[in-house]
C-alpha cells in the first residue's frame, strides 16, 4: 500500500512538470494566430456599428488577412513552429525519465521507514564500566529507599561527578547537605560539582558553596584553589595570581595536587611558580 502512494505522488509530481509544457501549444495558438480571427471579428462589429465606412472596412480586413497569411508561412518553415514543438516533446519526456529514475533510486537505496535524521552512533561500553554504571544504580536506588544516610548520598554525589554527571553530582550533594550542614567535604564538592556542570564556569551557586566549605575551614585546598579561580573569572587578575602563589607556598613538595596549582599559575603567568 505504501508503495502505491509513493507511487502515486511521483505521477502526481511528473504531471505538475508536464503540463505546463503541454499548455503551451494551446497558448500559441490563442497568442498566435488566432488574434487575427479576433480582429476580424471586431473589425465586422464596428462596420455594423458604423463606425467605420466600407471602404475602411475592406481595407482593414486585407490588411488582417495578409497579416494572417504572412504569419502562418512563418510557422511553416524549418526551425519555426517545429523547432518549439520538438523542444517541447523533449522537455515532456525528461521530465518523465526523471520521476522515473527517482523513483528507482529510491527503491534501490531509501526506505519509507527512515524518518527524519540518523541517529547518533552509541559509543559500546566495555564489560567494566557497565559494570560500574550498575554499580551507581543501585547505590542511587538505595538512596532513594534511604534518603536519611548522608555518606551514602556522598558517596553517590562523588560517583556522579566521576562519571561527568554533575546534575546528578549537585543533587546528590545538597540531598547530604540536608543532613549534615557542616561538612567542608560535602560543600567543596557541590561547587565542583556547579562549576563543572557549567563548563568551568563560576557561577553565583557555585562560589557561594565554596565559600561555605572556607566558612567552615579556612584551609580548605580545594576551596581555596577554586576561590581564587572565581576571584580570576570576576576580573581580579592580580588577586587570584597572590591567592594561587600563596596556596603553592604552603603545599608540600610531594602534594599530589601541587602540579595543578603550578600549571595553573603557569597557563597565567610564565615562570610564575617555577623552580628557579
Amino acid at each position: 500500500m505504501l508503495w502505491i502512494l509513493i507511487a502515486a505522488m511521483a505521477s502526481l509530481t511528473v504531471a505538475a512538470l508536464v503540463l505546463p509544457f503541454m499548455r503551451r501549444d494551446v497558448a500559441v495558438e490563442e497568442d498566435g494566430l488566432g488574434a487575427f480571427s479576433g480582429q476580424l471579428e471586431e473589425l465586422k462589429r464596428d462596420r455594423e456599428l458604423g463606425l467605420i465606412d466600407a471602404a475602411q472596412a475592406r481595407a482593414a480586413e486585407l490588411d488582417i488577412k495578409r497579416r494572417r497569411l504572412a504569419a502562418t508561412a512563418l510557422g511553416d518553415q524549418d526551425g519555426g513552429g517545429q523547432a518549439n514543438s520538438a523542444l517541447r516533446q523533449l522537455a515532456i519526456i525528461v521530465c518523465g525519465l526523471g520521476g522515473i529514475a527517482a523513483v528507482a533510486i529510491y527503491m534501490a537505496v531509501g526506505s519509507p521507514l527512515r524518518v527524519g535524521p540518523p541517529e547518533p552512533e552509541v559509543a559500546e561500553i566495555s564489560q567494566e564500566m557497565r559494570a560500574v554504571l550498575d554499580q551507581v544504580d543501585r547505590l542511587a536506588a538505595e538512596m532513594v529507599a534511604n534518603p536519611d544516610n548522608a555518606q551514602g548520598w556522598a558517596v553517590l554525589g562523588q560517583a556522579y561527578l566521576g562519571l561527568a554527571r554533575y546534575e546528578d553530582a549537585a543533587h546528590a550533594f545538597e540531598q547530604a547537605i540536608d543532613i549534615v550542614p557542616d561538612s567542608t567535604f560535602l560543600f567543596a564538592s557541590l561547587g565542583q560539582a556547579l562549576l563543572f556542570g557549567e563548563g568551568g564556569r563560576m557561577t553565583p551557586a557555585a562560589r557561594e558553596a565554596f565559600a561555605r566549605a572556607l566558612d567552615i575551614d579556612p584551609s580548605d585546598v580545594r576551596s581555596r584553589f577554586f576561590m581564587a579561580e572565581a576571584r580570576y573569572q570576576a576580573g581580579e587578575t592580580d588577586a587570584a595570581l597572590a591567592a594561587w602563589q600563596s596556596l603553592l607556598e604552603e603545599t608540600p613538595a610531594d602534594a599530589v595536587y601541587r602540579g595543578m596549582i603550578e600549571a595553573r599559575l603557569a597557563s597565567l603567568a610564565p615562570g610564575v611558580g617555577q623552580p628557579e
